[in-house]
């Protein structure tokens, strides 16, 4: 049984984005349910060092869920046992909505929504012989004119699946257009389940019409996260005190980088805790009155002094 708490959020992976940092950031804003990145089968298998670190956790980032990826049903059952038996987790989230073609090409992620067969086989292996709960991720279909959405959630739900996600795109349109909800709630009320919903939601406002409107037993959200992680905290008060989203002064959105940075260089060092820091400053300051050349600076960043003296000269204007 998966336990869906007050905030009704979910993170959504986000390779590159979503590390052992950000999440460790999102909890202190409220996260209640994270997901990692997207972790392979066979590269856990195989004893890809930097496949298994996809899997580590700081202390604070549970409940968490581990998703794998991979359409080899032996393979993922090793991998996760291998899981099970090294990391402390929640709940295993298996991938097959990723549209990315290396992926697809190898026939995983949305891939598997061509061969639902295959993809209860490997659904119903994992339920059977693991302790963990089991949930699916997946899109509304490989293209437009062969959505099969409902069906495929019938079949995980069939096949043991304790709860799905539903992005609202095909594999075809990747992270292009508009997320289609009428097809999430299509598969909502073909359910038994929990599902979440996924696409185009940037605000507690569009969540919670989300949720009014087709639902959902939660929402997940990913790139909206970016640069905003205080749209976690919208969500936390929102549904544990009744309060609206608070304005992020200047000063917090500052306090917030550095931390970001500061827990960037714990885990990887100062030169690749910056360099991947790097973006994450874009994104933070990407609507930020002039930002220009305050984001040509960033994107240079070089230590966690050099931050400091770029933020104070922002504020010493």
């Amino acid at each position: 049984m998966i336990e869906l708490f007050p905030s009704k959020l979910l993170l959504g992976p986000m390779a590159g984005v979503t590390d052992y940092a950000f999440r460790r950031l999102l909890r202190e804003m409220g996260l209640e349910y994270g997901v990692s990145e997207m972790i392979s089968a066979k590269g856990l298998c195989y004893g890809n060092d930097k496949t298994a670190d996809y899997a580590r956790a700081h202390s604070s980032d549970h409940p968490l869920a581990l998703q794998l990826f991979g359409s080899d049903p032996q393979f993922m059952l090793r991998a996760a046992l291998y899981l099970e038996k090294h990391y402390i987790y929640e709940v295993l989230d298996i991938n097959m909505g990723c549209p990315v073609k290396k992926v697809v090409r190898n026939g995983d992620g949305s891939a598997l929504m061509k061969d639902i067969k295959l993809a209860m086989e490997i659904v119903s292996k994992l339920v059977e012989n693991t302790s963990k709960p089991v949930s699916v991720k997946f899109r509304s279909g490989i293209s437009e004119d062969s959505k099969n959405c409902v069906a495929f959630a019938k079949a995980m739900e069939k096949a043991g699946a304790s709860m799905v996600v539903v992005h609202g795109r095909t594999a075809n349109q990747m992270y292009s257009g508009r997320a289609n909800w009428d097809d999430i709630g299509r598969v909502k009320d073909a359910l038994q389940i929990p599902v979440v919903g996924s696409g185009d939601i940037t605000s507690l406002e569009e969540g919670l019409d989300k949720i009014k409107h087709y639902g959902v037993d939660a929402i997940m959200i990913a790139r909206a996260l970016r640069g905003n992680p205080f749209l976690v905290r919208d969500y936390k008060k929102y549904f544990t005190e009744g309060t609206q989203p608070e304005t992020v002064s200047l000063e917090e959105r500052f306090s917030t980088m550095r931390t970001h940075l500061k827990y960037l260089i714990e885990e990887m060092g100062e030169a690749n805790g910056t360099a991947s820091f790097r973006k994450h400053g874009l994104w933070y300051m990407r609507d930020f009155p002039g930002s220009a050349k305050l984001r040509d600076r960033l994107s240079h960043l070089q230590n966690a002094q050099e931050l400091d003296v770029i933020l104070s000269s922002v504020v010493d204007r």
